[in-house]
């Protein structure tokens, strides 16, 4: 691996309906994704792709294009996860067809080459549209990245370690926790804001009679199980990207009100140090959504690993 490719980035990317038949769209999309050279591509709304068949045709040349090698979650697949396989080797394409999810997530345990031992999880995951109940069972859900514990061979003998996340790529549906808002950063809209009251129902919750609050409890749930939203450390590291790091990734518009950030990228919080940079790549004319470039110095995050497990036998 040459010293430029130390540093690796990891893409999330909520690309409308998957170009809703709109080959030139797609097309154009996937030029640009691959222009922002990812290692990990989280994809979400990769509808009209499958394992086999007329689905595997399109699926097939995202890869081409993109030069990643990737994976569709079950049932819809709905999400995908994209990696580069001169930086990782595949450990495990992760079982997620979990109950009650419409849009389940992809994750694998992926080895950075040259390594032994330096394993990390990577996910993709789409989150409840409509129901803020059904959200707070799949950010639960989502904590499972974090607790996956695999036996290592040692020089004092096997030692069990819980792998770190290294990026989980989510469409939240929600916003972040507000009293942990980068100080200057969008506030989360509140709910005389948005004005379809279908929107209302879906983005908070009732928490005594007549009294409803935002949605922020994935947010909530994912930092109890120390997960990071990266935008959010880096725009506090001083000299690093500031505000232009939590910048929103929807726009404003007459059913979502104000612009927001509901598209977010996780990490395990002792990686944190590994984030070089994190940037918002406008999608204007493309996607209702944004997308999210995060940068991680992979010497670092071997280093953190080290540190914390020390070396394989």
């Amino acid at each position: 691996m040459s010293a430029q490719s130390r540093r690796i980035r990891i893409v999330s990317c909520n690309f409308e309906l998957n170009g809703n038949g709109d080959y030139q769209k797609w097309l154009t999309v996937h030029q640009r994704l691959a222009a922002l050279r990812p290692t990990i591509l989280c994809r979400q709304e990769t509808f009209g792709y499958a394992p086999t068949g007329r689905g595997s045709v399109l699926f097939s040349e995202s890869q081409r294009i993109l030069k990643l090698v990737g994976e569709l979650g079950p049932k819809k697949h709905a999400t995908a996860l994209y990696y580069d396989p001169e930086v990782f080797e595949q450990i495990t394409v992760w079982d997620t067809e979990w109950p009650g999810w419409l849009l389940h997530p992809t994750a694998m345990t992926l080895r950075v080459r040259g390594t032994q031992d330096i394993d990390v999880v990577a996910g993709c995951a789409h989150l409840s549209y409509n129901s803020p109940t059904k959200r707070k069972g799949e950010a639960e859900d989502v904590t499972r990245f974090a607790d996956r514990v695999e036996t290592y061979e040692t020089e004092h003998g096997p030692v069990k370690r819980k792998l770190p996340v290294l990026a989980i790529g989510m469409d939240c549906n929600s916003y972040v926790d507000p009293d942990r808002l980068v100080p200057d950063e969008h506030p989360i809209p509140t709910l005389d804001e948005i004005k379809d009251p279908q929107h209302r129902a879906h983005r908070s919750y009732e928490i005594a009679h007549g009294q409803r609050v935002m949605d922020s409890e994935p947010d909530r749930i994912l930092l109890t199980a120390h997960l990071e939203d990266v935008a959010r450390h880096a725009a506090l590291v001083p000299g690093g990207p500031g505000l232009s790091a939590v910048a929103p990734t929807v726009d404003a518009c007459d059913t979502h009100g104000p612009a927001h950030r509901v598209d977010r990228v996780y990490t395990t919080d002792w990686l944190l140090p590994a984030v070089v940079d994190v940037e918002v790549v406008d999608m204007t004319g493309f996607s209702d959504h944004h997308t999210l470039g995060v940068t991680y110095d992979l010497d670092t995050l071997i280093a953190l690993s080290r540190s914390r497990f020390g070396p394989a036998a």
